[in-house]
């Protein structure tokens, strides 16, 4: 079996999707081997692609020559799936379905939602023409994919009450499994703290900044933020409480986790699910976050950490947590190696692709609803 996968450039940024997208390429080069999965990167959208893809209604940011170099490779090659990352590039699934080929959409979002929520974090105008562009083309793409995939039932009614489509397959976001044993060692860190790790993106920035505003300067604990958040200037610019530290990129994530006391995830938008909440579940870690931030994870809240949507729901939730707790959540770890890791992904992965290339779709991996 053949397979062409496509994404943004992978390694271009430094995020949760960026993880999603190198898991699932090696989930694909382990099922059908390295040598039969050939990768077409798409660049990251500049002001020229955009506008040139703006007035050919193509896909955000991908210019008709892009789409066109893909054509003749997917017509050279004539491969079993096309996989792609995004269900925002509606002209490919569309021109791909001309050509006959097959398409899987592993849709990380129902972007139009998340283009909703992100106009008013920039300038309007650009907000809005995203937004037209993008509902455009995921319309394109629930009519024209073979197989849609996403992260968790609430994005799947999503793309039903927009789309008229639901999703084919829950795959939610996986880590590899950690060793149990050498996540109870006690840290040697003297000064326990809370840990905050996010990228330069919206639904982070305005998170964190609510809740150095708002949260940290009433609770008696440290908070270490770390990730490309802190470079955005509306967190860089604010004048931090005594107990708030921004770390900026981190050499040592392992480290960072493992010293941490718990985890905060005040995120109010988005979609999909959130990957630091996966990524700190695989840890061990107590997690203090909103019902965002827990969108799609099965889990009791009050034994994962505490469900916070409030300042007076984190402040209390936060107090609680003594300076002498321990740094590992026995019960975290749990809901995450039952769950969340990779160890059933590919198998299930596996059985959805064969099921679409041998035309019978996979109605063991729908009708199990996740791994």
């Amino acid at each position: 079996m053949k397979i062409i996968y496509i994404a943004r450039k992978l390694g271009a940024q430094k995020n949760g999707a960026s993880q999603v997208m190198a898991r699932n390429l090696n989930a694909l080069r382990t099922i059908v081997g390295e040598d039969n999965v050939t990768v077409f990167d798409l660049p990251m959208p500049d002001m020229r692609n955009v506008a040139v893809s703006l007035l050919c209604k193509g896909s955000y940011g991908v210019t008709p020559k892009i789409e066109k170099r893909l054509l003749v490779l997917a017509d050279k090659i004539r491969p079993d799936i096309v996989f792609i990352e995004s269900s925002s590039f509606g002209s490919i699934y569309k021109k791909l379905n001309q050509l006959g080929l097959k398409t899987v959409c592993f849709a990380h979002n129902v972007d139009t939602q998340l283009c909703a929520q992100e106009i008013y974090s920039r300038s309007f105008i650009i907000g809005w023409v995203k937004y037209i562009s993008t509902r455009y083309n995921e319309r394109q793409t629930c009519r024209y994919a073979d197989s849609l995939i996403c992260l968790n039932e609430r994005d799947s009614k999503g793309f039903f009450n927009i789309f008229n489509r639901r999703a084919d397959l829950i795959l939610p976001i996986t880590f590899p499994s950690k060793n149990r044993i050498e996540l109870n060692e006690q840290s040697t860190s003297d000064a326990p703290y809370f840990l905050f790790v996010g990228s330069d993106f919206f639904p982070n920035v305005e998170g964190i900044k609510w809740f150095i505003e708002n949260v940290a300067p009433a609770v008696d604990m440290r908070f270490r933020i770390v990730g490309t958040c802190c470079y955005n200037p509306a967190i860089s610019q604010l004048k931090l409480p005594y107990n708030v530290s921004l770390v900026g990129y981190a050499d040592d994530i392992d480290s960072e986790y493992k010293n941490a006391i718990g985890v905060i995830a005040p995120i109010f938008k988005g979609s999909g699910m959130k990957t630091k909440t996966i990524e700190a579940l695989s840890y061990g870690k107590s997690i203090f976050g909103t019902s965002e931030a827990f969108a799609g994870i099965e889990c009791d809240f009050a034994m994962v950490g505490g469900l916070c949507n409030s300042v007076g729901e984190f402040i209390e939730k936060l107090r609680c947590v003594k300076k002498t707790d321990g740094r590992y959540n026995a019960y975290s770890f749990d809901v995450f190696h039952s769950l969340y890791s990779d160890d059933h992904f590919i198998e299930c992965l596996k059985r959805h692709i064969i099921g679409i290339n041998d035309g019978n779709g996979c109605e063991t991996c729908i009708n199990e609803g996740q791994v």
